[in-house]
């Protein structure tokens, strides 16, 4: 008989082909999953599996936050609260070189604190920035590339959907994941900034400056708009940081906060209500799907053992431990050309964190550089779907590869954050250590 670690090879190999031949990773991974077990336990510890994996490891209080991270993000979006972010950090940054794309930058990492949507993030600052950006003669790529890039912020800044499903395949806190993301998130935006400002005094055609005089009244004016975000940010990390509630109560908080706040200003009508309702559930519905998949295949892969001998393989080679997290990374990177983020994590985990418990490297950390690496496959080509959400809301003379060749100065921004990261792991772990 084949050794079980050896199945589970194969069964790796089998739902790498099906999702290359457009198999959705959900049905992929649990017919794989089931298969795999029905060779290795038989027909009735199979279908127990099946039976069992939904209920034990999906319905769960715990994964309960995501549809309210979802939610949140679709209050925020339909409820304008991106117009006034981006109307609040034009006023501070428009007049220096590259302004409007800072201003850009700047207002997506605070919509990501009301909103955890790299997607939502893209599709708002499409509709606000471009025309913004048109009208002042900024170079196209510049323009269109740093909406993609800095909406993948919202992967990194708390409230983060993708911490959630991360925390999901692996065993770490997510209210000191959610927490160990501010940093890197700030961080991150910063850098993104800097270059832009870098790269238009070097070349002014590239973003020149603004002819815009902003009294110093109007931009204190100006601050009102920040607050729903600060407020928002402050109930729902304030309050996990401060261990007041868990993340799932703190999602539920952050939700209701930033109903009552686009409800207050008459910015959510019934019809978008209604419609981040609805949204809300296809895609939490489309991510628990994915979870059920992966868990019955990681149940597949922990019958077969193939995690465990991975690990003894690579603790017998004596593999130095950042060098197995830069392999991995390097993994990541590949995966993400034809991947999405949920399905890249679906396929991986349930394979290597053993591998990094087992090495003694702190899973918060690696949590960490794993939804960077998600950011990243969010405008690698040729899947990167920021860039075609970007794509689909820019004016129709927009090609597709000024957006990814936009995108690539970022791209460097964040092989920058990443090496920081890996340098630097206090920048991820001080903050959680920190904790209520």
């Amino acid at each position: 008989m084949i050794d079980p670690p050896i199945i589970g090879l194969i069964g790796i190999g089998l739902l790498i082909v099906l999702i290359l031949l457009g198999v959705p990773i959900a049905v992929s991974s649990s017919v794989v999953g089931f298969v795999g077990c029905l060779v290795l336990l038989g027909l009735k510890p199979a279908l127990g599996v099946m039976y069992m994996v939904p209920l034990d490891k999906v319905a769960t209080y715990s994964l309960s936050v995501i549809p309210l991270f979802i939610l949140m993000g679709g209050f925020a979006l339909y409820g304008g609260i991106g117009h006034e972010l981006y109307t609040a950090c034009v006023r501070w940054l428009g007049k220096l070189p590259g302004g409007l794309a800072m201003a850009t930058t700047a207002a997506n990492g605070l919509f990501g604190a009301c909103s955890g949507s790299s997607l939502a993030a893209a599709a708002t600052f499409t509709k606000l920035s471009v025309p913004e950006m048109a009208r002042y003669n900024y170079h196209p790529r510049l323009s269109l590339g740093v909406i993609a890039a800095s909406g993948t912020m919202a992967a990194m800044i708390p409230p983060s959907g993708m911490m959630v499903v991360f925390c999901a395949f692996a065993n770490v806190s997510l209210g000191k994941l959610l927490v160990a993301g501010v940093i890197p998130g700030v961080l991150e935006g910063i850098i993104y900034m800097l270059s832009i400002y870098v790269r238009a005094r070097m070349n002014p055609k590239l973003g020149p400056r603004v002819d815009m005089r902003v009294p110093l009244k109007e931009k204190l004016f100006a601050l009102r708009y920040l607050l729903s975000a600060a407020v928002v940010f402050l109930v729902l990390v304030g309050g996990i940081y401060r261990g007041i509630f868990s993340p799932t109560e703190g999602g539920a908080a952050g939700a209701f906060v930033i109903f009552l706040i686009v409800i207050s200003r008459r910015k959510l009508s019934w019809s978008n209500i209604v419609l981040s309702v609805r949204e809300t559930v296809t895609t939490s519905a489309m991510i628990f799907f994915i979870i059920v998949g992966a868990m019955v295949f990681a149940q597949f892969l922990a019958v077969s053992r193939l995690p465990h001998s991975f690990a003894v393989m690579v603790t017998e080679q004596a593999v130095p431990p950042l060098l197995v997290v830069v392999m991995i990374l390097g993994m990541f990177i590949f995966l993400g050309t034809f991947l999405d983020a949920v399905a890249m994590m679906a396929l991986t985990l349930p394979v290597l964190f053993p591998l990094i418990e087992s090495l003694g490297i702190n899973g918060i950390w690696f949590g960490i550089l794993v939804i960077k690496m998600t950011e990243i496959a969010l405008i690698t080509p040729p899947l990167g779907l920021n860039v075609y959400v970007v794509k689909g809301l820019a004016p129709e003379d927009t090609r597709l590869e000024d957006i990814f060749a936009g995108v690539m100065p970022f791209l460097l921004m964040d092989i920058v954050v990443l090496a920081l990261i890996i340098v630097f792991p206090q920048i991820v772990l001080w903050l959680p250590t920190t904790m209520g």
